[in-house]
C-alpha cells in the first residue's frame, strides 16, 4: 500500500507531528470530522430529531462490521466501549457458586474486573502468571478445572503486542466445552482474524485505538452457541419487539444482539465510526497488517542496533503492530520525544510504539535518529 495516498486524512501529518500511539487512541481523520459536522448542521438546522436515520445508521454500522470481518450483523450490538461490552458478557451468563474463570496476569483491567467482581457471587476466578510477556497454551489447559466454563483473554496483549493464538484457544476452549472470550480492542481492524473459525464466543472492541472511531463507539459479537445462554443485564424500551407501542409492556426480547442495545446510542460515534471504517473496507486488513509488519520489522531492527531491548515477541505467530522495548531512564526519553513531536506511550517504564496504516518508514527513520541523539546525550 502507498500511505502517502491517506496521509492528508490526518492534518497532524503536516505540522510536524510524528504520532506513533495508535495503541493508545487514534487521531480524528478529515473523513470522520467531516461525517460528524454534516450530522450536527443537520440536527441543529434541518432534521432535529432525526430518529428514523439514527437508527438506520446504526444498522449499517453493524452490517459494515459485519462485511469487514466477515460475521453476520445479528450478532453484533453497538455498546459504549469495551468494558460495558465485557460487563454484558459477566453480567449475562447465569452462574453458580463455584463456575470457575480462566483469566491471565498481562491483561489490561478492562479484560479483569467484571469477571472479578463475580467473586461475590461465588465464582472463582484464576490468573494464572505470563512468562515473560507471553501467555502459554500449556498454562492455561493445564488451569483448567471441571468447574471451569469461561476463558478470557486479549487478541493482543496491550503492554507488549503479545499476540495470543486464538485458534488453539479456541481448540482447547471446545475440547472442554468452554465460552472463549476475547478483548479485541488492540488487534481488531489490524490483525488478520477469522472469528468464527477461532471459535470465540464472545468479542468486545472499543474502536478508537486500531479503527479509529470516535472515543465512547465499541461493539460487541456473540456467538450462536452462546447467545441463547446470554440474558441482558440490563433491558431497556429499545431491547424488546414492538418498542414504539409504548404501554404494552410486553417483555419480548429482540431475537437479535440488539436486546443488548437498550436505549438511544451514540449517533456521532456511530457516523464517526461509519466514516472511519470505509479507510479499512478501502484497504482490507490483510493490507494494513502488512504495512505495519513491515514498519514494525524495520523498527525492530533499528532498534535492536541501537542497542534496546525489544520486549515484545516478534515471531511470525505472536507479532503485531506494537513494539515495546526497554530504556534506561524511559519517562525522561518519554518527555524527550514528546517535546520532538514523537508521540508514544511509557508503559510501566519502557516505550511502546503503534503506527498504523499512514504511517511511513521515513517516519520511523525520524523516530530512531531521535533516539540516537537521545544516546548522545540530547
Amino acid at each position: 500500500m502507498t500511505p502517502d495516498r491517506y496521509r492528508k486524512e490526518f492534518p497532524h501529518t503536516s505540522r510536524g507531528l510524528i504520532y506513533l500511539n495508535h495503541a493508545a487512541v487514534s487521531p480524528m481523520s478529515q473523513r470522520v470530522r467531516q461525517a460528524i459536522t454534516r450530522l450536527m448542521d443537520a440536527r441543529q438546522f434541518e432534521n432535529i430529531e432525526y430518529w428514523p436515520q439514527a437508527m438506520e445508521e446504526k444498522n449499517l454500522l453493524k452490517e459494515d462490521i459485519a462485511k469487514l470481518l466477515n460475521l453476520t450483523p445479528q450478532r453484533i450490538a453497538i455498546v459504549p466501549n469495551t468494558s460495558t461490552g465485557l460487563n454484558i458478557l459477566a453480567q449475562g451468563i447465569n452462574w453458580q457458586a463455584g463456575d470457575h474463570i480462566l483469566l491471565n496476569n498481562f491483561e489490561f483491567p478492562a479484560n479483569v474486573y467484571p469477571f472479578l467482581n463475580l467473586e461475590r457471587k461465588g465464582v472463582v476466578v484464576d490468573v494464572i502468571p505470563h512468562r515473560n510477556g507471553r501467555i502459554l497454551l500449556e498454562d492455561l489447559a493445564q488451569a483448567i478445572t471441571p468447574r471451569t466454563r469461561l476463558i478470557a483473554i486479549s487478541f493482543v496483549e496491550f503492554l507488549n503486542g503479545f499476540k495470543n493464538d486464538l485458534y488453539a484457544i479456541g481448540e482447547l476452549c471446545r475440547q472442554h466445552n468452554l465460552w472463549l472470550a476475547v478483548d479485541g480492542i488492540q488487534g481488531i481492524g489490524v490483525q488478520s482474524l477469522d472469528i468464527t473459525r477461532a471459535r470465540i464466543d464472545f468479542l468486545s472492541v472499543g474502536g478508537q485505538k486500531w479503527l479509529m472511531w470516535p472515543l465512547g463507539t465499541a461493539f460487541i459479537w456473540i456467538s450462536e452457541r452462546l447467545f441463547a445462554h446470554l440474558q441482558p443485564p440490563f433491558l431497556g424500551w429499545l431491547s424488546v419487539e414492538d418498542s414504539w407501542n409504548f404501554f404494552d409492556y410486553n417483555m419480548t426480547l429482540l431475537p437479535d444482539a440488539g436486546r443488548f442495545e437498550p436505549g438511544t446510542h451514540n449517533l456521532m460515534g456511530i457516523v464517526g465510526a461509519r466514516a472511519a471504517l470505509t479507510f479499512f473496507l478501502e484497504l482490507r486488513i490483510n493490507t494494513i497488517e502488512q504495512h505495519l509488519f513491515t514498519l514494525t520489522d524495520y523498527l525492530t531492527e533499528g532498534l535492536q542496533e541501537l542497542g534496546y531491548t525489544v520486549l515484545s515477541d516478534r515471531s511470525s505467530s505472536h507479532k503485531s503492530q506494537i513494539v515495546t522495548f526497554a530504556a534506561k531512564n524511559g519517562e525522561a526519553l518519554w518527555h524527550y520525544l514528546l517535546k520532538r513531536g514523537i508521540r508514544v506511550s511509557l508503559r510501566e517504564g519502557n516505550i511502546r510504539v503503534s503506527p498504523h496504516f499512514y504511517n511511513t518508514q521515513e517516519e520511523i527513520d525520524q523516530f530512531l535518529k531521535a533516539l540516537r541523539q537521545w544516546q548522545d546525550g540530547g
